[in-house]
């Protein structure tokens, strides 16, 4: 780009500048300005100018700069040579962690039976269950069962014999032990029981008379069901046993 500048009697300083170029006029004593012109089509860029020469190293900042990015990583060098094996350490480093478990390792066959050990005691008998329903009863046999065994033969009683007396008076009837009396009462005929005390005979008195009574009486004030005498009308009979004390009609 040039600028044409209009010179007056003044001294003009002229500086260059990288890309353009100022030129100057340096005819007579300036005239009047005229009017301005039709600006012009831009003019093509000049050559870039020499380089000027490096300023003075300024003084050292004393405020740090910012840090710089972090430069990539360089690749891995190659591996250094094995340095020698160091001393033995006296000291125990600390246990490692436990590793995992292994797999279980498959079962082994089973071993042999082992000898059968004794029996132990027996336990207390448990409590006794509760009784079942009764079953249903069976239909009866038409086969006779066996006959069951004879049972022992019981031991022989005592032997009793019996006296018939015919009584025409006033008589004491026997007393013989195991002795079952009969005593047939005829005319005037008036029997007499002997002592009930530890008398153990039956007596059968009957009056035979068809007209008149008889009379049986007792010995020691002893009774007949609580009379001392009982009166047996024609043809009438009673059966008398002692109670120990007295005499009972059967």
């Amino acid at each position: 780009m040039t600028i044409n500048v209009g010179v007056t009697e003044q001294p003009i300083t002229v500086t260059e500048t990288s890309d353009a170029v100022i030129g100057v006029d340096v005819t007579g004593g300036r005239g009047p300005t005229g009017s301005v012109g039709v600006t012009g089509p831009t003019g093509p860029t000049g050559s870039t100018g020499p380089t000027g020469a490096t300023g003075a190293t300024g003084a050292d900042s004393t405020v740090p700069g910012p840090t710089g990015a972090t430069g990539a990583t360089g690749p891995t060098g190659a591996t250094g040579p094995t340095g020698t094996t160091g001393a033995d350490s006296t000291v125990t480093g600390p246990t490692g962690p436990t590793g995992a478990t292994g797999a279980t390792g498959p079962t082994g066959a089973t071993g042999a039976t082992g000898a059968t050990g004794p029996t132990g005691a027996t336990g207390p008998t448990g409590p006794t269950g509760a009784t079942g329903a009764t079953g249903a009863t069976g239909s009866d046999s038409t086969v006779p069962g066996p006959t069951g065994a004879t049972g022992p033969t019981g031991a022989t009683g005592a032997a009793y014999s019996r006296t018939i007396t015919s009584v025409t008076s006033s008589t004491t009837l026997g007393a013989a032990a195991a002795t079952d009396y009969v005593a047939l009462c005829g005319t005037s005929g008036a029997p007499i029981l002997p002592t009930a005390v530890a008398n153990t005979n039956r007596y059968t008195i009957k009056n035979i008379q068809t007209t008149a009574n008889t009379t049986v009486s007792t010995t020691s004030s002893q009774t007949i069901d609580g009379t001392p005498t009982l009166t047996l009308t024609p043809n009438a009979s009673i059966d008398v046993i002692s109670d120990g004390t007295n005499w009972r009609i059967l």
